[in-house]
C-alpha cells in the first residue's frame, strides 16, 4: 500500500509523529512518500520516497495528515485539486492530531499502533459530505470551490450586512446580521458552532445554515435537504463589499446584486476512523471535557 505523509511542522511534536509513524508504516512494508519540501527534515529516516507534487498523490491509498484540523482541511484540499483533474478523490484520509482539538482526527500522536489497522483492513469509511459554491461577481463567474467544513460571508471591516437568501430560486428572507455560514455536517462543530449551531453527526447529508450575530430577536439555524440550491445575494453598496470564505480561505468580495451559490459537491471526502465511535468518542473528550472538569 502506498500512504502520503503530510505533516504541519508548525505544530508541536508533529514531526516526531511524522517520523515515528513513517518508521511504523516501512517497517510493514508499505510504501511510504512525502512533499519534496520536506526531503531535508526527514533525510534522516530510509526508505521515504519525496516526490514532486504532481506525482505524490498518484496510485495513493491513504493520505495521513498530521497536525490539527486546520492540517486535515489543508490535505482534503490537496486531494480536491487532484479530484477536479482526475475526477476523483484519489485516497482516504487519515487524521493524527497534535493540535488542540482534533476533532477530525482518526486518533492522536500517542496512538500510532493504530496504523496497524489500516494494513489489516480493520477500520470504517466515514464518506463526508462535501458543498459546492458558484461566485457571480463579474471577475468569477462560474468559479467553482468546495468545502468540507463551511462556506461563509462577511463584511471585511466587521460591519453589519444586508443580504437575501433564496432557496431552488425562491426568497426566504432578507437578512441583516455579521455574516451568513453554510455548514456539512462535519464542519458543525467548527464555525456554525461557535455561532450557536447543533452539533449534527458527519454521516448525515444535509446543508446547514446560520447567520452571524443577527440584528434579530428570532433568527435561528437552519436545516435543507442536501438536494437543495441556496443562493445568497449581498445587498450593499460602496462599503468594502462581502467577502466569500472557502474554508477559512479568501475567495472572492461581492459588491450590490452579486451572489454566490451553495449546493451539495458531486464528490465525497473519505476519512478513515480506526476507533468505531469516533465521533461521539471526540464530542464526550474534546468538546464536553469543561463540563467534565466541573464534575470532578
Amino acid at each position: 500500500m502506498k500512504y502520503v505523509l503530510f505533516p504541519n511542522l508548525s505544530k508541536r511534536d508533529a514531526f516526531q509523529t511524522a517520523a515515528d509513524a513513517a518508521k511504523r508504516l516501512l517497517k510493514n512494508g508499505a510504501e511510504v512518500c512525502m512533499p519534496e519540501a520536506d526531503a531535508e527534515r526527514f533525510s534522516e529516516i530510509s526508505g521515504i520516497r519525496f516526490l514532486p507534487d504532481q506525482q505524490l498523490l498518484s496510485g495513493t491509498d491513504f493520505a495521513i495528515a498530521v497536525g490539527g484540523d486546520g492540517t486535515i482541511l489543508q490535505c482534503a484540499k490537496k486531494l480536491l485539486l487532484d479530484a477536479e483533474i482526475n475526477h476523483t478523490i484519489p485516497a482516504k484520509i487519515v487524521g493524527i492530531n497534535t493540535g488542540t482539538l482534533g476533532f477530525l482526527a482518526a486518533f492522536e500522536a500517542d496512538e500510532l499502533y493504530m496504523l496497524d489497522r489500516l494494513e489489516s483492513g480493520q477500520y470504517e469509511i466515514s464518506e463526508r459530505m462535501l458543498l459546492q459554491t458558484a461566485i457571480r461577481d463579474g471577475a468569477h463567474d462560474g468559479a467553482v470551490s468546495h468545502a468540507l467544513n463551511d462556506i461563509f460571508a462577511s463584511r471585511l471591516n466587521g460591519k453589519i450586512c444586508d443580504f437575501t437568501v433564496s432557496v431552488d430560486d425562491k426568497e426566504i428572507g432578507v437578512y441583516r446580521a455579521d455574516g451568513i455560514i453554510f455548514s456539512t455536517p462535519t464542519g458543525s462543530t467548527a464555525y456554525a458552532l461557535s455561532a450557536g449551531g447543533p452539533v449534527i453527526e458527519p454521516d448525515l447529508s444535509l446543508i446547514e445554515m446560520n447567520l452571524i450575530c443577527p440584528h434579530s430577536l428570532f433568527a435561528r439555524p437552519m436545516l435543507f435537504a442536501p438536494q437543495r440550491s441556496i443562493r445568497v445575494t449581498y445587498r450593499g453598496a460602496g462599503d468594502g463589499g462581502l467577502t466569500v470564505h472557502i474554508d477559512g480561505t479568501q475567495s472572492a468580495v461581492l459588491h450590490n446584486a452579486q451572489s454566490f451559490s451553495v449546493t451539495r459537491s458531486a464528490y465525497a471526502m473519505p476519512f478513515v476512523n480506526c476507533k468505531g465511535h469516533a465521533f461521539y468518542d471526540a464530542l464526550r473528550g474534546k468538546l464536553m471535557q469543561p463540563l467534565k472538569a466541573l464534575d470532578e
